[in-house]
């Protein structure tokens, strides 16, 4: 009997050992998991549902902690790496919806002035009204939410989506003097429903789904690298199909960097429609009444918004670079509200950083 008390005991602290054994080997798959694959904290919330920059199909596109590298070998031999943070955006910031303790929370909407081309990560805007600002004891987390190549229609519809889910104290939109005159028509669309990732589910489960889906899963020690312009033959490039008709228009030296994707070859011959776009009427107001009107009706019907979003239009209107832009923005209110107030200040300050 007493032998068979003991085996019996035996028997089951080994089971007991086992099964801790086994549960704390899942556990630390799981951590192992969520370190080396992280994903958003909502999953339907990116970049490419404002800007397509490398989608191949309806599935796969999503852009996540990878590094965008962007070249213009006529302007200099210097390449820019964007690291682009888990909802496609250049910064080290993984946004989350809960605000950081006593921080204000910024977000800056724009196209390449306010993502930053041809400026490293800690020379954009976004980051230099953050130094100005801790220079005048503000702390405050600023989003960079710029997308290059977009325009006023496509910063409607990032704020639509993008205010709900972030909650930012203060919203300032930055338009360089080609975006207003490029007027498209705008249609609104029903807004982001955003898909908030379960904290419980496996991130086992997760990486599966996201495979059968074709969706990149994407691997933190070792980003996927990408080019913002492909080369040919790569049927992104519009040299690949249209070459004869193209060379016609550019220099040889020109063709030649845009077929190798070391120059934004959209710009072939753009001279043209910005001269059109220049001569036109501008016509903002009615989507900036749109603007201001979807802002105040989320502020006032949902619950989980008890506070007033700032919002600020600051526009860009004479120099390509970064110095002289901030020196010369503007603040417009009469079209968004009595609560926006001056930046000029603060800008001319956050100029400084680039002197």
């Amino acid at each position: 009997m007493h032998v068979e008390f003991t085996l019996d005991s035996l028997n089951k602290n080994k089971i007991i050992f086992n099964l801790f054994y086994t549960l704390g080997l899942l556990l630390f798959i799981e951590i192992v998991l969520r370190i080396c694959f992280p994903l958003p904290e909502f999953s339907n919330f990116n970049r490419i549902n404002y800007q397509i920059l490398d989608r191949k199909d309806d599935n796969s596109g999503y852009l996540r902690n990878i590094e965008m590298i962007w070249k213009s070998s006529l302007d200099t031999n210097y390449e820019f790496v964007h690291e682009l943070n888990k909802y496609g955006y250049r910064d080290e910031l993984d946004w989350e919806k809960k605000k950081k303790k006593g921080k204000k929370r910024i977000l800056f909407v724009g196209d390449s002035f306010v993502e930053g081309m041809m400026s490293t990560a800690d020379r954009t805007i976004p980051k230099g009204f953050e130094k100005a600002a801790q220079e005048e004891g503000v702390e405050i987390e600023a989003f960079n939410c710029g997308m290059m190549g977009i325009g006023l229609n496509e910063y409607i519809k990032f704020i639509q989506d993008a205010v709900p889910i972030f909650k930012p104290d203060e919203l300032i939109m930055v338009l360089y003097s080609n975006d207003a005159p490029f007027q498209r028509e705008f249609n609104p669309q029903i807004p982001l429903k955003p898909s908030k990732r379960s904290i419980w589910k496996l991130r086992f489960l997760e990486i599966l789904t996201h495979i059968k889906k074709e969706d990149p899963i994407p691997f933190v020690f070792a980003p996927e690298k990408r080019p913002f312009y492909k080369s040919v033959p790569d049927p992104g490039n519009p040299w690949t199909e249209n070459t004869l008709s193209l060379q016609k228009e550019v220099s040889p030296k020109i063709a030649e960097a845009m077929k190798k994707g070391d120059f934004n070859y959209f710009r072939t011959n753009w001279i043209l429609e910005e001269e059109k776009f220049l001569k036109s009427e501008v016509r903002v107001k009615s989507k900036l009444e749109y603007l201001k009107k979807i802002i105040i009706n989320r502020v006032q019907n949902l619950r989980f918004f008890t506070y007033q979003v700032e919002v600020k239009l600051v526009i860009f209107t004479t120099s390509l670079n970064a110095r002289l832009v901030c020196k010369n923005a503007l603040t417009i209110s009469t079209l968004l509200g009595p609560n926006t107030k001056n930046m000029q200040e603060l800008f001319q300050k956050t100029a400084k950083h680039w002197e």
